[in-house]
């Protein structure tokens, strides 16, 4: 009889970085059936920030709904008409860095960005045009300290610090401190950024997180037409100065020049920006501040949170009720680009 063809030997499986973690993955779990035991996790590699995964996935909602009250900084604070609470931006700048790396915010106001660094334990530069919030923000660092749950606490021996002692209860504008106390570093340099920040060396930020003015295009009426807003700007060189709103969106995508300049490959940009309403028109001024930073290329757009702090929101106002539909516009946009390359 006439032998049997042999079959063909099997090529050996092409092994890839994909299929060997399967075979692994698969050995381990084999090796735990016969033990009893899990098998063990791998470490996630996190290249951007010292988040968990859950702590990283919570922070992907488009949707951010945040409580922060009034701290304890807020009576020297509230005179700048736009800041926000270091909290938030303690939470966006533990997103976009590990500790100990640098941020900046070229439109630095009172310093909120920079407290919410000190308060992650990251470096920062803040750029102020008017000098009277950098006055304000160094009061601050003088009279405040970070304890050791992050928070912010009037520094001992000052007159806040007797205030918090005296109460009965702690609150969050009067906290008592716990554990060691360390102070608020950042410097909040003044002058028109565009100017401040092309004095700063290439490459040497991990993210630039900011809140520019957009008060633009108000004319002689000010504000009088125009829903939930209401800030003029007093010093020359704000971008809230601009005339029109092409203008202000040249100016933005000059200081996005600058960022791109600043940033390290591959970091962010973060700009948080509410949008406007006015002469019976809405202007989604997020998604036309994320087109101006577009449009040299430099940038690629990642995505837009919707933010709002419940504790600090302004009432509804009656606005064309029985007429026709006026917004409240009660959110702010955080329009997050990537640097392209």
């Amino acid at each position: 009889m006439p032998s049997k063809t042999a079959k063909p030997a099997k090529r050996p499986a092409k092994t890839t970085a994909r299929t060997a973690g399967k075979t692994a993955t698969k050995t381990a779990t084999r090796a735990a059936t016969k033990t009893g035991k899990a098998p063990a996790k791998r470490p996630m590699r996190n290249r951007l920030n010292d988040l968990t995964g859950a702590q990283w996935l919570f922070q992907t909602n488009t949707l951010w709904e945040t409580t922060y009250p009034q701290d304890a900084t807020h009576a020297l604070r509230k005179a700048h008409g736009a800041m926000k609470p270091p909290e938030a931006m303690r939470d966006l700048i533990e997103f976009f860095t590990k500790r100990g790396e640098r941020v900046l915010d070229p439109f630095a106001g009172v310093g909120g960005t920079l407290l919410g660094a000190a308060m992650a334990g990251r470096q920062s530069v803040g750029i102020e045009v008017d000098p009277r919030w950098q006055k304000v923000f160094q009061t601050i660092q003088r009279e405040f300290r970070i304890d050791e749950t992050g928070t912010i606490v009037p520094a001992p021996g000052t007159e806040r610090a007797a205030k918090a002692a005296r109460r009965r209860k702690p609150s969050t504008t009067f906290p008592l401190p716990t554990g060691e106390l360390r102070p608020i570093e950042g410097e909040l340099l003044t002058g028109s950024c565009l100017h401040r920040m092309a004095e700063l060396p290439d490459g040497s930020f991990h993210a630039v997180i900011c809140d520019p003015p957009y008060g633009v295009d108000h004319g002689a009426t000010g504000f009088s037409r125009e829903t939930n807003f209401s800030m003029e700007p007093e010093v020359a060189g704000d971008f809230g100065a601009a005339p029109t709103f092409d203008a202000f969106y040249d100016l933005i995508a000059a200081c996005g020049e600058e960022a791109y300049r600043l940033l390290a490959p591959k970091r962010y940009l973060v700009v948080l920006i509410g949008d406007r309403y006015r002469n019976g028109r809405f202007i989604p001024l997020g998604i036309r501040v994320a087109d101006a930073l577009e449009r040299s290329g430099r940038f690629v757009l990642k995505g837009v949170r919707i933010w709002t702090n419940r504790t600090t929101l302004r009432p509804l106002r009656p606005y064309a009720i029985g007429s026709a539909f006026v917004p409240n516009i009660t959110h702010q946009n955080v329009v997050i680009l990537r640097r392209a390359d």
